[in-house]
């Protein structure tokens, strides 16, 4: 009976990852459509040129909604739209400037964050994947706030030129320290969130996993591109880039996890 009924649920989600090609492109251009909408919504922030903005809600959903495929054009249709010249970015912002620009890195990797969003949510492999990940990232962060909290001297920066190295510990700041603090907080909370919202089946846990992933991508290309921008280190970037933005993405993470679960809106693709 217990197989009968897993067999049936797979087949009941391998119907819900088909979608009408037409009404897929449909949906790609709304979703676009959506977030150049909630891009108007900018608060800029005097300590970084990254300000506090709502596109990530539709890169979000449209991964988690549309699936890889048309969750990934939705946001190339986006960006081709604004480098074109319409004001759809942040604040309305536009042109190929705008992308190639400190934020730029955000926008180049909204693409390829719906992608993976969109295949760890509906992939047969991705909650194993996900799983993975999300246990090799804990990993890595453990280590991180270890050393920190510890001066374990684990993480280093290193000149190639005179082939000296220092640790990160003794060259962070008591701002950058109290920072780290209040990113450990965020992230526990945000662990005792998860478990709520699942236990409850608010949510989805695979749902949330994957945005989860496609968030971190998002903070990956636009460090990776600030990083060349400014020159600055990677514990800076890390510092103005990245912890202010923790608790909003969470907030605009569990939010589209909700809405991506609870609308259903794979109905209408069929």
């Amino acid at each position: 009976m217990i197989k009968s009924k897993l067999i049936k649920e797979d087949k009941q989600k391998n119907n819900t990852t088909k979608i009408n090609h037409l009404k897929g492109m449909i949906f790609a251009a709304l979703f676009a459509a959506f977030t150049a909408a909630i891009a108007t919504f900018k608060i800029p922030l005097g300590f970084t040129p990254v300000p506090i903005t709502l596109q990530t809600v539709g890169v979000l959903l449209s991964g988690a909604v549309l699936g890889p495929y048309y969750g990934a054009l939705a946001m190339i249709l986006y960006l081709l739209v604004g480098a074109l010249g319409l004001p759809i970015f942040a604040g309305g912002g536009s042109g190929i400037a705008v992308l190639f620009g400190y934020t730029g890195g955000y926008l180049f990797s909204y693409p390829v964050a719906a992608l993976v969003i969109g295949w760890l949510t509906y992939s047969k492999k991705s909650r194993f994947i996900s799983y993975a990940a999300t246990s090799l990232l804990g990993a890595f962060a453990m280590a991180v706030y270890l050393d920190i909290f510890f001066k374990l001297g684990i993480m280093k920066i290193c000149n190639i030129k005179t082939k000296s190295c220092t640790t990160v510990v003794s060259q962070m700041t008591n701002f950058q320290y109290i920072m780290s603090v209040v990113s450990l907080i965020v992230i526990l909370s945000m662990l005792l969130v998860s478990y709520y919202l699942i236990r409850k089946k608010l949510v989805s846990g695979n749902t949330i996993l994957s945005m989860f992933a496609g968030t971190v991508i998002i903070y990956i290309g636009g460090s990776l591109q600030g990083t060349y921008l400014t020159g600055l280190p990677w514990t800076a970037i890390f510092v103005g880039w990245v912890l202010p933005f923790i608790i909003g993405d969470a907030i605009k993470l569990f939010l589209s996890a909700y809405l991506a679960d609870g609308l259903n809106l794979r109905k209408y693709l069929k």
